[in-house]
């Protein structure tokens, strides 16, 4: 009788309060879409921090991370949701049973944090009960325990006091980066792991940045290979993999002579996409050079195919050995590598973050090419951003004009700011395309993206500094940067 009692509770007035319960924070979650009114839970990703709800949440009614939220609905039908985006933006949402809102409409809303001075945010409403504020970004480090936030509107005023957030809104933080990682790979990440895929055979599909359904077949069909979980998720862990499995593949198509290159692929010094096939690598002992350029104190970044191979690196400045260096990180599909020096330098580059290169915008080079012919101090070159993709529409590249040669492999691409918006990698094979098409192209050359940079450096734990300042720096001081910042690498094989 007991347990019928109870069955009864359950389908009466009371599993009535807990569906509204549960009904009113499902619908205030929703209020932090940007663009639907609806969100489905992340299985698996709902949890309890004392009385706040943490949970990831998709797009709509697709599979598309969105957001994590931590929510929050008392006995009187208030409630607040704080979202959280993987792009470390904060959204906030309120609800309450009889504001009598017009889903669409815009409300003005006092939010009052503790003894704060009142703030008026404007409140779309997406139901007759809920609302997106847009809020003000210093108001979320505010919310703490022991503070009360109050919230009027539509002439309704509701208070609720903020216990326990700090706990939960570490539990949202964590929930944004197991869901944002799993979801969102950075474009170019994907991109080398689809190129990386093809040469071992398998079959992801083009390689244009996108997870789809031959992307993750093919990643759990390599996984599968090597008897481990298939889960056909991209990750830096399984591009570290990939490249070491090509690596090993001594018999692959991208090293047989005469081979054309494959998409992506980086051939010799400052002769990359579109080049003739890579010289065979030289003997034991031989010396190559290439330039590199200072992120910190003791950090230089280069390119992969620099470094990479190298028994011991000398830091040359101005004719002068700087000390060795060792390598900290590598890539060999986004040919990058960070060096860490035995002496360190006072000048470094800042990488241009958060501002997106537009066609046009002026470049500088700085690099040491032709070592032994041209000036042991560097060389500058200047010339313009052609194109935002380099060849085959690879995203991960810039085409720039500036004159480069070998030896300026590894080098900064600078913009009018004195900001590092790409690294040399390679220029287009003249000759080689002459015999194609009869016409010697003039001034193709390429670089690497910052943005691929940033991604190669944070996945590597490798620190550096970014720069959102717009500054318009003469020719000449984007030169001293550039100069002072920069360093020849000599490479022992």
């Amino acid at each position: 009788m007991g347990m019928k009692r109870n069955m009864s509770l359950g389908r009466g007035e009371g599993g009535r309060r807990a569906r509204r319960a549960v009904i009113a924070s499902l619908t205030l979650v929703a209020a932090l879409l940007p663009a639907t009114a609806g969100a489905d839970p992340i299985p698996g990703s709902q949890t309890q921090v004392g009385a706040w709800r943490i949970g990831g949440y998709t797009r709509g009614r697709t599979a598309e991370f969105d957001h994590c939220a931590l929510y929050r609905v008392q006995g009187n039908g208030f409630g607040m949701a704080v979202g959280l985006s993987a792009r470390g933006v904060n959204t906030l949402a309120v609800e309450a049973p009889d504001w009598g809102l017009t889903a669409g409409e815009t409300y003005p809303v006092s939010v009052t944090v503790g003894a704060a001075a009142p703030y008026t945010f404007s409140g779309r409403a997406i139901s007759p009960r809920a609302m997106l504020l847009n809020a003000a970004p210093e108001v979320f480090p505010q919310l703490k325990s022991g503070v009360t936030i109050t919230v009027s509107a539509n002439q309704k005023q509701y208070a609720m006091t903020l216990d326990g957030i700090e706990a939960a809104a570490a539990k949202l933080k964590d929930c944004v980066r197991q869901h944002a990682a799993a979801a969102s790979p950075p474009p170019g990440l994907v991109t080398s792991i689809q190129v990386l895929l093809a040469r071992l055979g398998y079959d992801p599909g083009p390689a244009n940045g996108v997870v789809g359904l031959k992307t993750n077949l093919a990643i759990a069909a390599f996984q599968k290979s090597r008897g481990e979980p298939s889960d056909g998720i991209p990750s830096e862990a399984l591009r570290a993999k990939l490249e070491r499995a090509v690596a090993e593949r001594s018999a692959g198509p991208e090293t047989r002579p005469g081979a054309a290159p494959s998409p992506g692929a980086r051939t010799g010094s400052a002769t990359g996409p579109g080049a003739a096939p890579p010289p065979r690598p030289p003997a034991s002992g031989d010396v190559t050079t290439g330039t590199g350029f200072y992120i910190g104190p003791d950090t230089i970044v280069t390119n992969h195919h620099v470094a990479g191979a190298c028994r011991t690196i000398r830091v040359r400045k101005s004719g002068a050995d700087l000390g060795a260096a060792k390598v900290i990180a590598l890539s060999r599909s986004d040919d990058l590598a960070a060096l860490r020096t035995e002496a360190s330098s006072k000048s470094f580059l800042k990488l241009r973050v958060g501002a997106p290169i537009k066609p046009a915008e002026s470049v500088l080079v700085f690099g040491y090419p032709l070592a032994g012919a041209l000036s042991s101090t560097g060389n500058t070159t200047l010339g313009n951003v052609t194109a935002l993709t380099g060849m085959n529409d690879d995203s991960r590249y810039l085409q720039i004009s500036a004159a480069v040669q070998p030896g300026n492999s590894g080098g900064a691409a600078i913009d009018e700011s004195g900001r590092v918006m790409g690294v040399v990698v390679s220029k287009l094979n003249a000759l080689a395309i002459a015999r194609v098409t009869g016409d010697i192209p003039q001034n193709v050359n390429f670089a690497i993206k910052v943005s691929t940079l940033a991604s190669f450096l944070e996945a590597h734990n490798v620190t550096y500094e970014a720069d959102s300042t717009t500054r318009e720096l003469s020719n000449t001081q984007r030169a001293e940067l550039a100069e002072a910042g920069s360093a020849q690498l000599e490479c022992r094989k």
